[in-house]
């Protein structure tokens, strides 16, 4: 194994049965790495088809970074027990796993290996796969590409058993082994793949060793293509899904109550549910769903909401000093659905190297894959993913021109020198780049300011017009077919967003009717000009109250009782 150094060796492993059709590509998708201190081991479970030779051409290619593997009379002794082979000839102090038919992004492992070693706890990383329908090159495939939802919060550190209970929980959101980098002494020190899963669930009990074995960081980063065809393992072993899984809960009951105590197991069993009662999981499934959600808003809204007892009754919750649930945040924001509607309007715009405040989680939902490089940009590096730190409203460290789109949400409230984060905002962009961005008209504020962690706490400057957002567009030389600017709410949804009321509470036409005179978000996507040449606005210095700032909990949220009041 090697020592720890700035650039780690990462053994990667791929597996193959029968795959010539696929196995270049995978092959190819790891040389086009830009992280280039890895190894390949490809290992043969048994082929009998052509995808031996080329495994061996690429070995007798290039002996110094791939090596051939088969095991002892060229046996098929299924996935788990192949990825094995591959780990005991690894070198590398991580390692990585690539199926045959899948394939990287090019940024998949340099990403990942800088958060493993800004996280020294964490044993593992991983993030959201694309569902890759549209490699058949159909126009009617390219559209059922996605990204599979992780099921938790991104950019976090997850210590035991945390993640496992929600694997176990929500079965789906399990990693897929192509997005994963892990460290080779953790891998050592779970036993590896457990060989008797040769093919369903051998990932997840896996995955299941690891995450109760130490902390994994879960990251919003994509990097990894996860190939849908009718040969896939999964696809071929659908009929035995019921039975596999049910011996994957046996195999970790017994897991734990070995190697644990009994107190994690409580926190898991709940996973047996699905397989000891089938009819009531299915009737638990489809409320997860949303089937109760959706007999609300379809019977319930079309019908019932629409009668004035009922709508008159619904006021009544109107009648109050503070907001519903004492502002603990709860449901869809009104204010995230308008952002949503918008972004999914403009979805093409957000692609190739983008920029987020805070995080990136916002750029890789709706940019997907055709955002190439994500950053983000705080007060502070909080996070791996905090590659710019700056303060938007003085950012003449960050390079001109560097670009191509910049989401900037829910921020220009909270900053006092608005004009001159937009100026840089702007100048930030490459020519022809796009910035979408909001402006709140109505939201909470926080008399003692908000400390998020992330460095200086929040105040609520201002509250935004539209005609003050179109005046601070012009002064920074932009042209009316610069920019377009839409204007979202009415004097119902603000009321219900002041009053905490989740959008799922909301008629859809309570939400989409727009009333120019009582907006609650405005939205302005700007496509920088060629030749902007606009001057950098006066800076000017807020002055800020003598309080101790109130702490975000993140349980209750932004807009709690206890946060904004004084």
């Amino acid at each position: 194994m090697t020592s720890m150094s700035s650039n780690p060796l990462v053994s990667i492993v791929i597996i193959f049965l029968d795959a010539e059709r696929f196995l270049d590509e995978a092959i190819g998708s790891v040389f086009a790495q830009t992280y280039g201190d890895w190894e390949l081991l490809l290992v043969d479970d048994g082929s009998t088809d052509g995808s031996r030779s080329i495994a061996l051409r690429y070995a007798e290619k290039h002996p110094d970074k791939v090596r051939y593997l088969e095991h002892a009379g060229r046996q098929n002794r299924g996935m788990s027990a192949s990825r094995n082979l591959g780990i005991a000839h690894a070198k590398g102090e991580y390692i990585a796993f690539l199926d045959a038919d899948d394939v990287w992004l090019p940024n998949k492992l340099e990403p990942q290996i800088a958060i493993l070693q800004s996280q020294p706890d964490a044993a593992m990383v991983f993030g959201p796969t694309q569902w890759w329908y549209s490699w058949t090159g159909n126009a009617h495939d390219r559209q059922r590409d996605y990204i599979h939802d992780l099921g938790v919060q991104p950019n976090t550190l997850l210590r035991p058993p945390a993640l496992l209970g929600r694997f176990l929980r929500v079965p789906e959101i399990s990693p897929c082994t192509c997005s994963a980098l892990m460290r080779r002494k953790v891998v050592d020190q779970v036993g590896g793949f457990e060989e008797h899963f040769r093919g369903l669930y051998e990932d997840q009990a896996f995955f299941a060793k690891v995450s109760l074995a130490a902390p994994v960081f879960v990251t919003s980063q994509c990097s990894a293509r996860y190939r849908q065809h009718a040969n896939s393992n999964c696809s071929t072993t659908q009929t035995q899904h019921s039975a596999a899984r049910l011996a994957f809960l046996r195999w970790l009951a017994d897991y734990v109550s070995k190697q644990y105590n009994v107190r994690w197991w409580r926190t898991l069993r709940t996973g047996f549910w699905p397989c000891r009662y089938p009819k009531l999981d299915r009737i638990y499934q489809q409320a997860r769903c949303g089937l109760p959600g959706k007999v609300w808003r379809s019977a319930l809204r079309s019908s019932w909401l629409s009668l004035p007892l009922v709508r008159n009754l619904r006021c009544l919750q109107f009648r109050r000093l503070q907001p519903l649930g004492h502002g603990r945040q709860w449901g869809t924001p009104i204010v995230r659905y308008y952002w949503h509607k918008y972004l999914q309007k403009h979805q093409k715009d957000i692609r190739g190297t983008a920029l987020e405040i805070g995080s990136t989680d916002t750029i890789r939902r709706f940019g997907g894959i055709a955002v190439t490089c994500a950053e983000g940009i705080d007060l502070s590096p909080h996070s791996p993913e905090i590659t710019v730190v700056a303060d938007l409203s003085r950012a003449d460290n960050v390079p001109s021109e560097q670009y191509d789109c910049f989401v900037n949400q829910f921020t220009m409230h909270l900053i006092y020198d608005a004009e001159a984060a937009l100026y840089h905002a702007i100048r930030m962009l490459k020519p022809g780049g796009v910035l979408l961005i909001n402006f709140s008209c109505v939201d909470y504020y926080f008399p003692r300011g908000l400390d998020m962690g992330t460095g200086e706490p929040m105040f609520v400057y201002r509250w935004f017009t539209p005609i003050e957002v179109e005046n601070m567009l012009r002064s920074l030389d932009l042209r009316a077919e610069d920019y377009t600017l839409d204007i979202y709410g009415n004097l119902f949804s603000r009321i219900a967003y002041q009053m905490n009321m989740p959008a799922e509470e909301l008629t859809q036409r309570e939400l989409d009717f727009v009333d120019p005179g009582h907006p609650l978000l405005i939205c302005v996507r700007v496509v920088k000009p060629a030749e902007w040449r606009a001057d950098k606005p006066d800076y000017q210095t807020p002055w800020k109250p003598g309080v101790t700032p109130a702490q975000l909990n993140p349980v209750t949220g932004l807009y709690a009782t206890e946060a904004y009041q004084a």
